[in-house]
């Protein structure tokens, strides 16, 4: 696995690359959640005082706050962090590409690792995008959850709605979460991928790769790296380890079982696609490179 990352390196260059199992990491922390959500008195208690129905996580109306504090989406971390994890992580993958000397040093290879570290990010946010945010009209989670069968319902009545009911054709026809819930409305029935889930696997690997890359990579240990580069990794791993705590918050209070997993699938392929197919297929490794080499 490895090794064909390395035939390609020049010689004496040993770039270290995450081994294709440290993305076991990801299955291990939703299983260790769900099983939580499911056999912790404070979870099951927090599930019961905010949700109406604990299999899909459909919020019910004047209930009461729920115990623990991430169980609330309005918390912080999601409201701050989370919602805009894709700014987070194209700041932290800006520090990198700013902060290590793979990138900022004189090289006759720098002009083709930065731009296929900037093809890598392109990819990868392009599966965000698609996926999360915009595939031809609704994005791909909001197709999948309209395609089996969900749609969107009204919380509480809005002024001037009376007679509308829970069933309005206007709220029926809203496509995208984000639409549903600007009505006053919320998703129900259908099978909900757990965006977050898809989200903070994909940002977290994505930023592993890369500073592994840069860390364990031909220019490795060079002066350049030193104050800038060390702030960078601070900000880096800052950024993987609150997301990485997220994601087990995601796994503890919400989305069922195959909804966290499904997004987890959505990731990991992506992975595959941009950081461990390279490492196998040498056309490929040509195009999007590998971080450090």
């Amino acid at each position: 696995m490895a090794s064909s990352a390395r035939a390609s390196s020049p010689p004496g260059i040993r770039p270290f690359q995450p081994p294709t199992a440290a993305l076991l990491v990801y299955p291990a922390t939703l299983i260790v959640g769900s099983l939580f959500s499911v056999l912790s008195p404070t979870a099951q208690g927090s599930r019961a005082s905010a949700y109406g129905d604990p299999t899909t996580m459909t919020p019910t109306a004047g209930a009461d706050a729920p115990v623990n504090y991430f169980a609330r989406k309005n918390n912080i971390f999601n409201v701050y962090f989370v919602k805009i994890g894709w700014l987070w992580t194209t700041l932290a993958f800006t520090a990198i590409l700013l902060g290590h000397s793979t990138y900022t040093a004189p090289s006759s290879q720098r002009p083709r690792r930065t731009g296929q570290a900037l093809l890598r990010y392109a990819l990868a946010t392009l599966a965000w995008w698609l996926t999360t945010q915009w595939f031809f009209g609704p994005a791909i989670i909001d197709r999948s959850f309209v395609l089996t069968g969900g749609r969107c319902e009204r919380v509480a009545p809005l002024a001037g709605d009376a007679g509308d009911g829970d069933d309005s054709p206007g709220l029926r026809t809203l496509f995208s979460a984000a639409a549903c819930k600007a009505a006053g409305g919320a998703w129900h029935g259908g099978h909900d991928v757990s965006g977050h889930v898809f989200m903070l696997v994909l940002a977290t690997a994505v930023l592993v790769f890369e500073l592994g890359g840069v860390l364990g990579g031909a220019d490795a240990g060079k002066g350049s790296e030193v104050g800038v580069g060390s702030w960078s990794r601070r900000f880096v791993v800052a950024v993987v380890g609150l997301s990485w705590w997220m994601l087990l918050m995601t796994a503890i209070w919400f989305h069922t079982w195959l909804e966290k997993l499904n997004g987890l699938l959505i990731a990991l392929g992506t992975v595959y696609m941009v950081y461990i197919l390279p490492r196998r297929v040498t056309p490929w490794r040509n195009v999007v490179g590998v971080p450090g080499v």
